[in-house]
């Protein structure tokens, strides 16, 4: 099972991982070597594609960000609903700030229509709000957390960022604020995790991966513009 003892933290400010389960091993790997994300990192990606994406984040997050305050107020601990909440709050902040700074700088049109990609990730997502399990609702939702957190870190870290026009994007999701708090929602998914059967433990993996395969059919969708193929790479 991916969720057995899932979260392995680091004693670092990096981004925690997941630790187990070859299948989520080869869908991250897989996305992290998406033109999308490499011609990101090197500031090569035609602007028109990363229009194309950021159309589509913004419609995405609409929806979005209103389920993971749903979810963080449905939490029954109150020190982890007001840390969800808190969190929630300031990445829907964050994230809106820098989406309208790239919307100005970019001409983005906010009224674009929803690709399949998009409609069908925020049906995944509220499917799993539904379903009023917890463990499985934040499985489908942290690969939108945690792998734009990794990307983020990884580029900002690594790569060198001068003239890189999307260093605004790659700043956002790399942010060690940000990082600190997603490590913690990893700790809390570990501890969640380890407290359940594995029925539920099955049913987060399967969302979870799911995810992840939205994630990259999110990017290829920008990258190409090709409904079909996002869904054939998932």
């Amino acid at each position: 099972m991916f969720f057995r003892a899932v979260i392995r933290q680091t004693k670092t400010s990096r981004p925690g991982r997941p630790t187990s389960g070859k299948r989520a091993n080869l869908s991250t790997k897989k996305l992290f070597r998406c033109p999308f994300i490499e011609e990101l990192a090197y500031g090569t990606l035609p602007p028109e594609k990363f229009v194309r994406y950021l159309e589509q984040d913004e419609i995405y997050c609409r929806n979005f960000n209103p389920q993971l305050l749903q979810f963080a107020e449905s939490i029954p601990d109150p020190e982890e609903r007001a840390f969800f909440i808190a969190f929630a709050q300031a990445s829907i902040d964050t994230e809106g700030a820098m989406h309208q700074l790239l919307i100005e700088q970019y001409g983005i049109d906010t009224m674009a229509s929803p690709s399949r990609v998009t409609l069908e990730y925020n049906a995944h997502t509220q499917e799993a709000l539904d379903a009023g399990v917890k463990e499985v609702t934040l499985a489908a939702m942290l690969p939108c957390l945690w792998l734009y957190n990794c990307v983020g870190y990884d580029i900002l870290h690594n790569a060198n960022l001068e003239g890189n026009p999307y260093k605004d994007w790659i700043a956002a999701y790399g942010d060690e604020e940000y990082t600190a708090g997603l490590n913690h929602v990893l700790e809390i998914m570990d501890k969640w995790a380890a407290n359940v059967d594995d029925e539920v433990l099955s049913k987060m993996d399967e969302v979870f991966l799911e995810a992840v395969r939205f994630e990259y059919a999110f990017w290829d969708y920008g990258y190409t513009g090709d409904e079909k193929s996002a869904f054939e790479v998932r």
